[in-house]
């Protein structure tokens, strides 16, 4: 019988989980109604498969009651995470902002105690500027060289409020040498709208000679203004396709973007002395400002969805 009672104990937990044939079952449960100590090691096998079990249930449902709260917590600190980034590039916005204000070129008309010039020996010269001026840029015509063609050189010559407020007074000037045989001429770029003046040598022309601006940032801005208008046409059209909705707002965004980055370096003016300075600064600030509004929407949506679990 002891033997008998070995063998029901290996099989008692595949009989316990019903894993068993038929014929093994049969045996298993006559066994068990002769064998009162088998039959206690079933009970007992049996009450601890059932706790197991329910410990699963239980386990299990307050898995699901607590993914909700879960759920609203990692929404609450992707939120905080965002929140904080938007606030960094709102900030990067304003410091951009202000540094394309303070560092933005006033030029500096022309008059005769602006600068003093000094010839030398060797026939180069000498363009000290006064005070007025904190920076400056001379550029040589690309006809150097030539022969029987005179050189020219024009310096264009500005302030910055940085430069006023914070820099150091310090005298600028610029040395131009003399390259070639011929003799050349210097003319002073005002960059408001008047004549250039010739300040040394013999004038080039015998008319004046006046530096426009570059219309390159206007034909940005209403490329930018007409982008948006197009694409906001799109958007209209397609309102009921949310996916494609959803990418034309996301492109959408960006000449508009673009459009307050102008208006923030520009102000509403189409043409600039300085181009490339202030395409550079718009086309930076126009990505922070991109950069942020997209995530002030991924914000809105964050605590759209938290209020619709709260109830708040």
């Amino acid at each position: 019988m002891r033997k008998e009672c070995n063998i029901i104990g290996d099989l008692l937990p595949l009989y316990t989980e019903k894993m068993v044939c038929k014929d093994t079952e049969d045996f298993v449960k006559e066994h068990l109604e002769t064998c009162e100590e088998c039959r206690k090691a079933y009970e007992q096998m049996s009450k601890s498969g059932s706790q197991t079990e329910t410990e699963k249930r239980d386990g299990t449902a307050k898995k699901n009651e607590a993914a909700p709260l879960l759920n609203l917590k990692r929404k609450l600190r992707k939120q905080k995470i965002m929140t904080v980034v938007c606030t960094c590039l709102f900030v990067i916005a304003l410091l951009v902002s202000a540094i394309a204000a303070l560092t933005a070129p006033v030029y500096v008309p022309y008059d005769e105690e602006l600068f003093t010039i000094t010839e030398h020996a060797d026939e180069s010269i000498t363009i000290t500027f006064d005070e007025r001026v904190t920076d400056y840029v001379c550029s040589s015509d690309a006809h150097i060289g030539w022969e029987g063609v005179a050189p020219c050189y024009e310096i264009e010559a500005w302030s910055t409020l940085w430069d006023k407020w914070f820099g150091r007074n310090e005298a600028r000037f610029v040395v131009i040498d003399k390259v070639t045989g011929e003799d050349f001429s210097v003319y002073y770029v005002s960059n408001d709208g008047s004549e250039n003046k010739c300040i040394y040598g013999e004038p080039i022309t015998s008319g004046g000679v006046i530096t426009l601006p570059r219309l390159v940032l206007g034909n940005y801005f209403l490329l930018a203004v007409l982008c948006t208008a197009v694409l906001f046409i799109v958007w209209l059209i397609t309102r009921k396709n949310e996916p494609v909705r959803t990418w034309i707002t996301r492109i959408l965004l960006y000449p508009v973007s673009y459009c307050i980055g102008h208006v923030i370096v520009m102000g509403f003016r189409p043409s600039s002395y300085s181009a490339q300075r202030d395409f550079l600064f718009i086309v930076f600030l126009s990505v922070v400002i991109y950069g942020g509004v997209m995530l002030g929407r991924s914000v809105y949506r964050e605590r759209k969805e938290i209020k619709e679990i709260t109830g708040k």
